[in-house]
C-alpha cells in the first residue's frame, strides 16, 4: 500500500491531535523529551493551526498513521525572530516552515517520514516557495542526522531559556535560489 497525505479541517483534527499526543509519549519514554505533551501543544493549538496554516494526514491503505503541519510564508515565524540566532542560506524568499512531523511510533522506521519529506519539498516547488525551514530538539541526534541527510543544513539555534520549551537546531534546506 502506498502512503497518501491530504490536506484536513478542524473537525479531522482530533484523531491527528492524538497522533501528536502518541508521538509525545514515545519521545518521552524514549528520550526524556516533552515538547509534545499536554499542555504545550493543547488541540485548540492544532485547531487554529488548521484554520490559518495547512494541516495534513497521512493515510497507508485505511490508516491513520501520520500528520505535518506546513506554514506557507514569506515572513519569517515569530519564534525564529524572538529565540533564533539564524543566518539563512536564501533571504526574503517564500519559504514553507514544517511543523509536528509525527508518525504513529508503530510506524515508524518505514520510510513514512523521508516520503513525507519528499512530498513537502516536491509542494513547496510545485507552488513556488524557495526553502523549507523546520527545527529539531537539539539532545534529539537520530532526529538531526535525519535531515542532515535528506541534505538539510544547519543554520542557527533556537535558545528559549524555558523549562517549557526545549532549545532547537534550525535547518534549511534551499529548493530554488535566485535566477534559478
Amino acid at each position: 500500500m502506498e502512503p497518501a497525505i491530504h490536506r484536513v479541517n478542524a473537525p479531522d483534527v482530533p484523531s491527528l491531535h492524538q497522533i501528536i499526543l502518541a508521538c509525545g509519549f514515545d519521545l518521552k519514554n524514549r528520550f526524556g523529551l516533552h515538547h509534545w505533551l499536554s499542555p504545550i501543544y493543547p488541540l485548540e493549538q492544532m485547531l487554529q493551526d488548521a484554520d490559518k496554516h495547512e494541516v495534513y494526514a497521512l493515510t497507508v491503505g485505511e490508516n491513520l498513521v501520520g500528520t505535518f503541519t506546513l506554514e506557507m510564508t514569506a515572513e519569517v515565524p515569530l519564534t525564529y525572530i524572538k529565540y533564533g540566532k539564524i543566518i539563512w542560506q536564501v533571504l526574503n524568499v517564500p519559504a514553507v516552515y514544517v511543523y509536528k512531523l509525527a508518525i504513529l511510533p508503530t510506524w515508524q522506521g518505514q520510510g513514512l517520514g523521508m516520503w513525507c519529506m519528499e512530498v513537502i519539498e516536491r509542494l513547496a516547488t510545485e507552488q513556488g516557495y524557495h526553502a523549507v525551514r523546520l527545527d529539531a530538539v537539539k539532545t534529539h541526534h537520530q532526529l538531526l542526522s535525519f535531515y542532515q541527510n535528506r541534505g538539510y543544513r544547519r543554520v542557527g539555534e533556537l535558545i528559549f531559556n524555558s523549562d517549557v520549551w526545549i532549545d532547537s537546531i534550525v535547518f534549511e534546506k534551499v529548493l530554488v535560489r535566485d535566477g534559478e
